[in-house]
């Protein structure tokens, strides 16, 4: 295979009548096409345009279980719905899956529209076109005024809805996060649903591992509340100790607490919230507004 993107062995599994039950073999990745190959006429090829989803740590209910960290990957075969899993140890999966993400969808066409939002306000900014790159630890659109790019760290929520996009409505990826305590929301609109889902798929993963991460976070009630108050303040020229009712020197306790949990980042005007701050007091206030 030209152009070799991943090159090695781990345990597979297939919905072919060849192989009954895992076997392992070599996994091979290039710019077009996944091959696991059991043997060298023993082969799955798969064209990397017909998969349509990629879900790591588990597989389907048919297959055996197999050793390892297991990443399956569904496609279509004409008029079927196909799959296969592969397994292997956890850091030559991720590095597998990464790569796999990358050779999907680096050099896709995107219509962006960024910022859409800043804060609550809407803006004025029009659609325009680009190209859609995974960097390492962010997405890059590169477009004529130059990239934009979105730390996946910096991501607080996304979503996929209808936009009218060009006078025409189309579905988008509404991609919110985090620059320098403002957030900010991009619209990017694909062709190809199927990219749209993908690179969906990419950015719930990367979510998700922060709202696990977050579920081990122990807050105390002034944490909590001192969080709330920097959201609900944000440019605001307040004293936080007069807000708070609280001694400037505790102020100090719990914002060096915050700092220590990665919640928030001090700036020139006073401190604001990374992402991680972001999506803990919007849970928060969902809890309290139900």
């Amino acid at each position: 295979m030209s152009s070799v993107l991943a090159d090695f062995t781990g345990t597979f599994a297939a919905e072919t009548p060849a192989w009954d039950g895992p076997v392992d073999g070599r996994i091979l990745l290039g710019k077009g096409q996944l091959v696991l190959a059991a043997g060298d006429d023993d082969t799955v090829r798969i064209p990397l345009d017909s998969v349509f989803d990629v879900s790591v740590g588990s597989t389907p209910n048919f297959f055996d279980p197999m050793p390892g960290t297991p990443v399956t990957v569904a496609y279509r075969e004409r008029d079927n719905r196909l799959a296969v899993a592969v397994a292997a140890d956890e850091g030559t999966i991720e590095k597998f899956v990464t790569v796999l993400y990358k050779a999907m969808l680096n050099g896709t066409d995107v219509t962006l529209k960024h910022p859409a939002k800043v804060g609550g306000r809407v803006t004025d900014a029009e659609f325009k076109g680009g190209l859609l790159s995974l960097q390492t630890g962010a997405v890059e659109f590169d477009t004529d005024e130059g990239p934009v790019t979105i730390p996946l760290d910096s991501v607080i929520d996304f979503d996929r809805m209808e936009r009218a996009v060009d006078g025409t409505t189309r579905p988008v990826l509404v991609v919110s996060h985090m620059d320098g305590g403002t957030a900010l929301t991009t619209l990017a609109a694909i062709d190809s649903n199927r990219k749209l889902s993908i690179l969906g798929r990419y950015l719930r993963r990367v979510y998700q591992r922060v709202i696990d991460s977050l579920s081990q976070l122990s807050l105390s009630e002034a944490e909590t509340e001192a969080l709330a108050t920097i959201y609900s303040t944000g440019d605001m020229d307040v004293s936080l100790s007069s807000v708070l009712d609280t001694e400037p020197k505790q102020v100090k306790r719990l914002l060096h607490a915050l700092h220590e949990k990665g919640l928030i980042e001090s700036k020139d005007g006073g401190p604001v919230l990374t992402a991680k701050g972001q999506i803990v007091v919007t849970h928060y206030l969902e809890r309290v507004n139900t």
